[in-house]
C-alpha cells in the first residue's frame, strides 16, 4: 500500500488484540505528523483510519471547537474523529468530500456484546473504494482488493455472480467483486 500513501503509515491495536488498524498517509491538509494515522481521539477510545479529502473542515471544525473539543492538527482526519465524537453518525450528513473511512468505538456506551462499535462509511457518491470480507468471525477491510486478498483471511474463488455481471454489463456491480468472499462500497 506504499504507493496510496507514501508520506506516514501507522499501526493501532486495541488492548485486548481484537481489533487492529493499519494506515498509510498520503498527507494533504496537514503535512505534519501531528495529522498521523491512525489517529485516536484524546481518551484513545475513539481511533479513526482515513483514505480520503474532507472539502468543508472550515466549516465544521468552528462548530467543534464551540462545543469545547481542541484541535492537535489541521488535518481532515481530526475533525471527523471528533466530529463523530460529537454527533455520532449524523456527523456523515455533514461531511461534504470524498472518503472512506473505519472508527473503532470503544466508549462504554458503545461497547456491545463485550465488543467496540466498528464503523466503515464511504463517501455520498462513493468515490473512495472500500472493500470488505467477513472471514470466520473477523472483519477485515481495505481500500484495494488486492490488500484483502493479501492478508491470507479471504478465499480467492471466483465470483460467479461478478462474473455474470462483468459479462452481461461490462462491469462488476455492487456490492459484488470478482472475489466471492469479498464485498465492496455496500455502505
Amino acid at each position: 500500500m506504499i504507493h496510496r500513501g507514501p508520506d506516514d503509515d501507522g499501526l493501532f491495536v486495541t488492548a485486548d488484540g481484537s481489533t487492529a488498524f493499519a494506515n498509510r498517509r498520503l498527507a494533504i491538509q496537514d503535512i505534519t505528523s501531528a495529522g498521523h494515522m491512525p489517529m485516536c481521539n484524546a481518551a484513545a477510545s475513539v481511533v479513526i483510519t482515513y483514505n480520503g479529502e474532507l472539502y468543508n473542515t472550515a466549516e465544521i471544525r468552528p462548530d467543534l471547537e464551540r462545543l469545547g473539543f481542541r484541535f492537535n492538527s489541521h488535518s481532515d482526519t481530526e475533525v471527523i474523529l471528533h466530529g463523530y465524537e460529537a454527533w455520532g453518525t449524523s456527523l456523515f450528513s455533514r461531511l461534504r468530500g470524498i472518503f472512506a473511512l473505519a472508527l473503532v468505538d470503544m466508549r462504554p456506551e458503545s461497547i456491545e456484546d463485550g465488543a467496540p462499535r466498528i464503523l466503515l462509511a464511504r463517501d455520498h457518491l462513493g468515490v473512495k473504494p472500500l472493500y470488505y470480507a467477513h472471514c470466520d468471525g473477523t472483519l477485515v477491510f481495505a481500500s484495494e482488493l488486492k490488500t484483502i486478498l493479501a492478508s491470507g483471511l479471504a478465499g480467492r474463488s471466483l465470483s460467479a455472480a461478478a462474473l455474470v455481471g462483468y459479462l452481461s454489463f461490462g462491469a462488476v456491480p455492487n456490492p459484488w467483486t470478482m472475489v466471492e468472499s469479498v464485498r465492496a462500497n455496500a455502505f
